[in-house]
């Protein structure tokens, strides 16, 4: 079969169909066929590693979705085998249905404001979950409320341990493990020292719970609450820290993504198929790298005529990627999909270079509001940045900042209302009188919003750079507002 013969039209028509979202809330199915395997993620499911790292759309809320349904999780391990007997349940993801292990997010405001107490709540989580599997619990222990649970857990430390003990001793018998999953935990909380200590709190006794033989905890955290240079400072915290996994996704990784898509989509299966099986003939004549050799077949090699643009399968995840070069499948697709529809379509290919480049800008309109409905502050903070030129100088950036009194501007809006954090470093300098722009400049880089080179200039990727309305030299060019959707 030849290139001539692939419906290159039908394959435009899957792309356009791309979801818009993958937004996973508690609670929501997930079907078996929306499953991707992804080889490097086989650590972030790990029963034996405690805590995954991830910013928004990378996947957390997805994986604790996965693993806490039975047959998605059977799914995953017959690729993942560590997880065939592996029981899971959830811990807390912030829902607002009450669930007989997990705590709503108000139970567990009530229950530490009248307890005090952050690591009372979690023990309670593990006896009701050891209740779930039908170990005896007194009387008093069972009562309805999380926040009298809690309560008792706080008189009953003993009786605690016993219990866990025995629900560990019920696994081990089983010779299977129990991994109880913890997300949203920037939920936790209306302030950062509240947040901090509760998350502090459940990374302690995520540790203190490895001396049992079938029973782990499991964390997903956003990523700007790990970076709080607060949040591990207790005995052996460098264990966790030093090794939890960052959840992210390589450049093979996202193609397998769009391509598992093609392949279900009604609209574009057949092409897909053939395109693949022509490929994959090729590439056993060439030795050509079959995923960059459809990437090819669809888009056309370059961002341009020649080399010199770059070339698509690798020019693509570089400018959609953040400071830290991780890439959000969400944006990914979403640019695929924008690129799909624009007009008119390419002859002879699905999208071009053309297509491509408005893609990558409604994928950064489409990012940085995602980021900014975690992180509100992004916006005063870029937003003396408009029009202006990055790669720019450290200092210049934070004489800037002080001249259009940005820091001051976040903290009174913080200040103003209990919905709106500060960011965490921010907030920590605010405090010590120490320097206010540093704080806020590393608060940006460690959430991959920009980038701080050796020579001491800052950059902002392009993922954000184009929506905030940022220059910078041979960049892709910002859209003109008029013309945007």
């Amino acid at each position: 079969m030849t290139r001539s013969n692939i419906d290159f039209v039908a394959i435009r028509a899957g792309l356009q169909r791309l979801p818009r979202a993958a937004n996973y809330t508690p609670g929501e199915e997930i079907k078996l066929e929306d499953i991707l395997i992804v080889p490097g993620h086989r650590a972030a499911l790990d029963p034996d590693r405690t805590l995954v790292v991830g910013n928004r759309g990378m996947g957390k809320s997805f994986w604790t979705h996965v693993l806490a349904t039975p047959n998605t999780r059977a799914q995953v391990a017959k690729t993942f085998r560590e997880l065939a007997a592996v029981d899971v349940m959830i811990g807390f993801n912030a829902a607002e249905r009450t669930d007989a292990v997990a705590p709503t997010k108000n139970a567990i405001d009530q229950a530490f404001r009248d307890s005090g107490d952050a690591d009372a709540l979690w023990r309670t989580v593990l006896v009701r979950a050891a209740r779930e599997h039908g170990v005896p619990l007194p009387e008093e222990a069972t009562r309805e409320s999380f926040m009298s649970q809690v309560a008792w857990v706080l008189s009953n430390g003993e009786a605690v341990d016993r219990i866990v003990t025995e629900l560990d001793n019920q696994y081990v018998t089983k010779n299977r493990k129990l991994v109880i999953v913890f997300d949203a935990l920037d939920r936790l909380g209306t302030n950062w020292q509240t947040k901090r200590t509760q998350t502090t709190a459940l990374l302690k006794r995520a540790l203190a719970v490895r001396s049992f033989r079938a029973i782990r905890l499991k964390l997903f955290m956003r990523r700007d609450q790990f970076e709080d240079p607060l949040l591990f400072q207790f005995a052996d915290g460098s264990k966790i820290e030093n090794q939890r996994v960052d959840l992210d996704w390589s450049t093979s990784d996202l193609y397998e993504l769009l391509f598992s898509w093609l392949r279900k989509e009604p609209k574009s299966a057949a092409a897909f198929a053939q395109l693949f099986a022509s490929m994959n003939s090729r590439r056993a004549r060439s030795g050509d790298d079959l995923q960059k050799s459809i990437v090819n077949a669809v888009a056309g090699e370059f961002m341009g005529a020649t080399l010199k643009q770059g070339r698509v399968y690798t020019w693509l995840p570089l400018h959609l990627s953040d400071a830290r070069g991780e890439t959000s499948p969400r944006t990914f697709l979403t640019a695929w999909r924008e690129a799909a529809l624009r007009e008119p379509p390419p002859a002879k290919l699905a999208v071009d270079h053309a297509g491509i480049h408005e893609g990558v800008r409604k994928a950064s309109e489409d990012r940085l509001k995602e980021l900014k409905e975690d992180y509100w502050w992004i916006s005063p903070a870029l937003n003396p940045l408009r029009g202006l030129q990055v790669p720019m100088d450290r200092s210049a950036l934070k004489n800037l900042w002080k001249a259009k009194k940005t820091t001051v501007e976040i903290l009174r809006n913080s200040e103003s209302t209990s919905t709106l954090l500060p960011p965490v470093r921010l907030e920590s300098a605010e405090s010590s009188s120490s320097d206010r722009e540093g704080a806020l400049l590393a608060d940006l880089v460690a959430i991959g919003i920009v980038e701080v080179r050796p020579n001491e200039k800052v950059n902002v990727p392009d993922i954000f750079r184009l929506e905030a309305g940022i220059k910078r030299k041979g960049g892709v060019p910002a859209p003109k507002r008029a013309d945007r959707r």
